[in-house]
């Protein structure tokens, strides 16, 4: 009680205290319900299957992300296992035309080993360290197919009141398609877009507010990056204000290789810490 701790530490104290109440379910990324989000999207690759029909600019996005810890102090002490899964959709709630159908979910299981204990990477203060095998799809088949399997390895520090988190990926290959049909990488080229890692952080201004920043680039001669912008505060003692800025590449597989531009305004459930 007597002990500063950081905010990621303090997170990982409140989940330690319901870890073994069977009817607590963890917070893994935010979950957030953004009723209004409007997109500047290219959406011609839907035509075959609209028709004469569109889909309205105005649609509702939502993000349910959720964990378990499967075993702590696995195999050494302060690494702990988690499985995790999240769902990102995009609904068309508005677009009565189509019966309001939901336009694309990307699912997001994944299974964690988390290194807690804080330590020092030249200077740095690195609160923790983590490993992850990773498969994110969108659930369909077809020329709509998209989905990739990444072992990710990341890090989180912890600098006063931003903290920061940087990643990296190695996409675990695929075999071609013979057939544009049949069985194989639907994806091929997601990294030229995508790259291999990203950086967020987080600022908490004060007990109320949060800011945050997410960054991909792919490095290369042909640009193409994403940057994610998000601002939290107050409703309820329990429930947040979130308004999210998305522009780049990326925000969903559909658009993996599309440039978006997006805004959106709901409510957050849970934010990062």
């Amino acid at each position: 009680e007597n002990k500063k701790v950081s905010p990621l530490q303090q997170r990982r104290l409140y989940e330690q205290q319901v870890a073994d109440n069977p009817f607590a379910i963890l917070p893994h990324k935010p979950n957030y319900l953004l009723p209004f989000t409007y997109s500047n999207v290219n959406t011609d690759i839907y035509d075959n299957i609209l028709g004469d029909n569109e889909y309205d600019p105005i649609e509702a996005k939502f993000q349910i992300s959720i964990k378990y810890t499967a075993w702590e102090n696995f195999i050494f002490d302060d690494i702990d296992l988690q499985f995790a899964f999240t769902a990102t959709s995009w609904w068309q709630t508005y677009n009565e035309e189509l019966s309001a159908p939901f336009r694309e979910t990307n699912y997001e299981p994944e299974i964690t080993f988390i290194y807690n204990r804080p330590w020092d990477l030249f200077g740095l203060p690195i609160d923790a360290t983590y490993v992850s095998f990773n498969h994110q799809s969108n659930g369909q088949g077809g020329e709509f197919s998209r989905s990739w399997n990444r072992i990710i390895g990341g890090i989180i520090i912890n600098d006063g009141p931003i903290i920061y988190s940087l990643k990296t990926w190695y996409r675990i290959p695929e075999d071609e398609k013979e057939t544009p049909d049949g069985i194989g990488d639907d994806n091929p080229d997601i990294q030229e877009f995508l790259g291999i890692g990203e950086l967020g952080a987080l600022w908490q201004i004060n007990d109320h507010h949060n800011v945050s920043i997410l960054l991909r680039n792919n490095f290369e001669s042909d640009n193409k990056g994403a940057i994610t912008l998000g601002w939290s505060y107050p409703l309820t003692d329990h429930l947040q204000g979130y308004v999210e800025y998305f522009n780049g590449y990326g925000e969903s597989l559909i658009y993996y290789n599309e440039h978006t531009q997006t805004i959106g305004f709901g409510i957050k459930l849970t934010d990062w810490l």
